[in-house]
C-alpha cells in the first residue's frame, strides 16, 4: 500500500547515505519497541469530543507505519512481533470512537479518531501479511472491518445506514472519516468479498466531496474551489487533504495499472500553500485565518502531491521556501519521489474570490512585505472575521489574527471566533451575529478588485453581507503604494451608532511623535496613523493566541460621534524613519489626502457625491472632472510635470482642462502609466476603453501583455479592444 519492494531497497540505499533521516527513523522504531499502550479507559478521559482517543491512534498509526517499514528494511522481527502486539492489544476496545459519539441523535459509530486506528491496522496488516499466520490474519481483518471499515461506511456513505450529509458535513470530518475505510477495504482487498465494492463507493464519495457545491438552504459554501483551498483555511485544508492522499496513495500503489479519477482542486493546492507562506530569514510564518496556525507546515501535503502524480513547479517552490526537513517514515517514503523544477516567476499578489482571501506581498524574498486579507464565509473553523486582515514585515507579525484556542474551552467562540478578536469594524460594540457561527453566513463576504502594478497594488473587501443587521454598506479598500498601506473604509449604517476600527498586533506599541501609535515587534516596526476622521484611541484587552489565561492589548480607534455613515481613512507606514507629509482635505463633495515622500507628491479623492447617489455623480477637484468612486494621482514634487501614475476606481472618465484621460461606457477600476509603451492594469468589465495620449504610442502592455490599439490623432486618445 504505502512501499513495495523496489521503493524498499531504494530507501535502503538513500537511508544509508542519510544519517539524520537513518538515526531518526531508528530512534522512532527504538522508541516504538519500548513504548507502552494507552488503556481504554485513559482513552475515555479527556476534556474535547474526542476525549483522548487521539492518543491510541496516533500511536497506532505510527506503528503500523514505522515499525511495518523498519521491519521489512532490516528483517527485525522484534518490530514485527511489536506491531502484532499492538494491533491485538488495541483489538481490545469495545470501540474506536470516543464514548459521546454514540450518545447523539443519531447515534455515531465511527469519527476522526477512528481513522488513526484505522490507518494503523491497514497499514500493519498490509506490511504483515506474509508475518502473520492464516488465524492471526483473519483475527486482524475481522476487527479491522468490526471496529473501523464497517462503521465508517454505515455513518458516512452507504445508502439505507448513512446519517451524515456533504451538507452537514461537508468540510475536512468527511474527507478524513471516510479514508479510513478506503484505507482498510484497500488492505483487505483479496480477503474480504466486498472490499472492492467498499472502494469504489469512497471513491465515489471522494469525488463528490471535492466538488461539493453548497447549499442555499443551509447556508453551506462549496467546500473545495477548484483554484485548490477550502473556505477552512490552511491548515483545515491540509488536513482534510492530507488524509485523502494517504488514501490515494496507497490506492495508486494498489492499483499500478490504474489512472486515479482527477480531482481539480489537487492541480493547483500547491499554488494556494505557497501564495499563503511568508517566507522569513528565521523560518517561516503561514496565514493563520481561521482555525489554522502560524507554524503550519504543509511539507508532507506538497510531497504526498508529488508522489500522487500531482507535482507542480509551485508544489517545488514550496518546499525550497519551507526547509523545515521534518523526518519520520512516511516521509522518508516521500523523499524517494522526484519533484519537478520549482517556480522562477510567481506573481506577488494573488486572490481567492471564492473564500474571499487575497495576499499581497512586495516580493519573494525572505522578509518582504506581506498583506493578507479575509471577507469570507462564516461557519464552524471560519470565523465572524469578514474585512480582517494582517501585515509581516522584517521577518515577523505585525497586525495580526487571534487565533484560536482547543475547541472545548468557552473562550473559543466567546472571544476566538467573534468580530472583535478580529482586525474589523464593529457598530455599537457589536459585530456579525454569533449564529453565524452554528448555522452559516447567508450572505458572505466577498473580495473584489485586485490589481498589483506600476508601483501600486490594490483590493477591495466588501463585508456588508455578513454585517447586513447593522449596515447597508461595509467596504474596506487596500491601496499599497512604496512603504505606505493606505486603508479605506466606507461605511453606511441604517442608524447613527457608535463605530469602532479595531486593531490587533504583535510585539510593543506607543504613540508615535509624529502622530499615530508605532508598532514593533523586534525588527519589524510600523506606525499606524488615521487620517481622519477624529477619533478616540482605547486600548482593550483580548486573548493570546492558543492560551485563553493570557490577556493580551489591542487598539479600538473609535469616531468621537455617533454617526450613520463613516469613512475612516487609515495610513499604515511600513518606514517609520521616512514619514511622509499627510495633508487631509474634508468637503462636502470629497474627502482627499495629499502624501509627500522624497520626490513624488500622492493625491488621493474620495467622491462622496457617489456614495451618497451612486450614478453618474461629477467631481470637480484638483483640475480633475471625474464620476470615478474614487481617483489616486502619482506625480513628480513639481505641480507642473505630469502624473507619474494614475489610479481611478469605479469610475467612467477623468478628464483635465477638458482633455479626456480616460473613457469607457462602464465604470472600471484602472492603474495605467502614460508613456512609451502605455502600461494599463485593470479588472476590466468592458470590451473598449480609452486613454489620453498626446501622441501614439508604439506599443501598449495591458495586465503585463502585448495588446492591439488604436490612434485617434484629433481626440487623442488611445482605444483598447478585448
Amino acid at each position: 500500500m504505502f512501499y513495495n519492494t523496489a521503493l524498499v531497497n531504494r530507501l535502503r540505499g538513500w537511508l544509508a547515505s542519510n544519517k539524520t533521516a537513518s538515526s531518526a527513523l531508528k530512534r522512532s522504531g527504538d522508541s516504538l519497541l519500548k513504548a507502552g499502550y494507552v488503556p481504554e479507559p485513559a482513552a475515555m478521559r479527556g476534556p474535547g469530543q474526542q476525549q483522548n482517543f487521539f492518543a491510541p491512534g496516533d500511536q497506532l498509526s505510527e506503528m503500523g507505519l514505522t515499525l511495518g517499514l523498519l521491519y521489512h528494511l532490516t528483517g527485525d522481527e522484534r518490530y514485527a512481533a511489536k506491531l502484532k502486539e499492538a494491533m491485538f492489544y488495541y483489538a481490545g476496545y469495545s470501540r474506536w470512537t470516543a464514548s459521546g459519539f454514540p450518545h447523539r441523535n443519531p447515534p455515531w459509530h465511527s469519527e476522526l479518531a477512528t481513522t488513526k486506528f484505522s490507518f494503523g491496522y491497514a497499514a500493519g496488516y498490509d506490511a504483515l501479511y506474509e508475518y502473520l499466520s492464516e488465524t492471526e490474519k483473519k483475527a486482524i481483518a475481522g476487527i479491522m472491518i468490526q471496529k473501523a471499515v464497517e462503521p465508517i461506511m454505515a455513518d458516512w456513505v452507504l445508502p439505507g445506514t448513512r446519517i451524515h450529509s456533504l451538507d452537514s458535513m461537508g468540510h475536512n470530518w468527511w474527507g478524513v472519516c471516510i479514508s479510513g475505510a478506503g484505507l482498510g477495504a484497500l488492505a483487505l482487498l483479496g480477503d474480504e468479498p466486498r472490499a472492492q465494492g467498499w472502494i469504489n463507493d469512497v471513491d465515489a464519495a471522494y469525488g463528490q466531496w471535492f466538488e461539493y457545491p453548497g447549499n442555499h438552504l443551509q447556508n453551506r459554501v462549496r467546500t473545495f474551489l477548484p483554484s485548490g483551498p477550502s473556505y477552512e483555511g490552511v491548515g483545515y485544508t491540509d488536513y482534510g487533504v492530507h488524509e485523502y492522499l494517504n488514501y490515494r496513495f496507497a490506492w495508486q500503489n494498489t492499483y499500478p495499472g490504474k489512472k486515479a479519477a482527477p480531482i481539480e482542486p489537487l492541480k493547483h493546492l500547491a499554488r494556494f500553500l505557497l501564495h499563503t507562506l511568508y517566507p522569513a530569514s528565521g523560518g517561516f510564518y503561514t496565514v493563520n485565518f481561521n482555525d489554522s496556525s502560524y507554524a503550519q507546515d504543509s511539507t508532507e501535503v506538497v510531497l504526498m502531491l508529488v508522489a500522487c502524480g500531482l507535482g507542480s513547479p509551485e508544489a517545488s517552490r514550496y518546499l525550497e521556501l519551507v526547509r523545515t526537513n521534518p523526518q519520520g517514515s512516511m516521509m522518508s517514503l516521500l523523499r524517494q519521489y522526484p519533484k519537478p523544477a520549482a517556480s522562477e516567476v510567481l506573481e506577488t499578489s494573488c486572490k481567492y474570490a471564492g473564500i474571499g482571501w487575497a495576499m499581497l506581498r512586495s516580493s519573494w524574498e525572505n522578509d518582504a512585505a506581506f498583506l493578507a486579507v479575509k471577507s469570507g464565509y462564516t461557519w464552524n473553523h471560519a470565523h465572524a472575521d469578514a474585512g480582517s486582515f494582517i501585515l509581516f514585515d522584517k521577518g515577523k507579525p505585525l497586525i495580526i489574527d487571534s487565533g484560536h484556542c482547543a475547541y472545548f474551552k468557552p473562550q473559543y467562540t466567546e472571544y476566538y471566533r467573534q468580530s472583535k478578536a478580529h482586525n474589523v469594524v464593529l457598530f455599537n460594540d457589536s459585530g456579525q451575529p454569533e449564529d453565524d457561527l452554528f448555522l452559516g453566513c447567508k450572505f458572505p463576504g466577498r473580495v473584489h478588485g485586485l490589481m498589483d502594478g506600476l508601483g501600486m497594488k490594490y483590493v477591495c473587501a466588501d463585508a456588508t453581507g455578513p454585517m447586513a443587521r447593522w449596515f447597508t454598506r461595509n467596504l474596506r479598500h487596500w491601496f499599497w503604494s512604496g512603504d505606505v498601506i493606505v486603508i479605506v473604509d466606507d461605511l453606511r449604517a441604517f442608524s447613527p451608532g457608535k463605530m469602532d476600527w479595531l486593531l490587533h498586533y504583535e510585539g510593543n506599541c506607543e504613540r508615535f511623535a509624529g502622530g499615530g501609535v508605532l508598532i514593533q515587534n523586534g525588527s519589524a516596526r510600523a506606525v499606524v496613523k488615521m487620517l481622519c476622521p477624529s477619533f478616540h484611541l482605547k486600548k482593550k484587552m483580548g486573548l493570546a493566541d492558543g492560551d485563553p489565561t493570557k490577556k493580551t492589548p489591542y487598539l479600538s480607534f473609535s469616531h468621537s460621534s455617533s454617526e450613520k455613515t463613516c469613512q475612516f481613512i487609515t495610513a499604515i507606514c511600513l518606514n517609520p524613519d521616512s514619514m511622509p507629509q499627510f495633508q487631509v482635505y474634508q468637503e462636502s463633495n470629497y474627502i482627499g489626502f495629499k502624501m509627500q515622500s522624497g520626490e513624488s507628491v500622492e493625491e488621493f479623492y474620495l467622491n462622496l457625491g457617489a456614495i451618497q447617489t451612486p450614478g453618474s455623480v461629477h467631481l470637480h477637484v484638483a483640475n480633475y472632472l471625474t464620476d470615478a468612486y474614487f481617483v489616486h494621482i502619482k506625480r513628480p514634487a513639481s505641480e507642473t510635470q505630469p502624473p507619474d501614475r494614475i489610479f481611478i476606481g469605479d469610475g467612467s472618465y477623468l478628464r483635465q482642462r477638458g482633455q479626456s484621460l480616460f473613457e469607457s461606457l462602464s465604470k472600471e477600476t484602472v492603474c495605467w502609466s502614460k508613456g512609451d509603451p502605455l502600461e494599463v492594469f485593470s479588472d476590466a468589465k468592458a470590451c473598449l476603453i480609452r486613454f489620453g495620449a498626446e501622441s501614439p504610442p508604439e506599443s501598449v502592455l495591458w495586465n503585463g501583455r502585448p495588446t492591439a490599439h488604436e490612434y485617434d490623432t484629433a481626440a487623442k486618445l488611445v482605444t483598447l479592444k478585448v
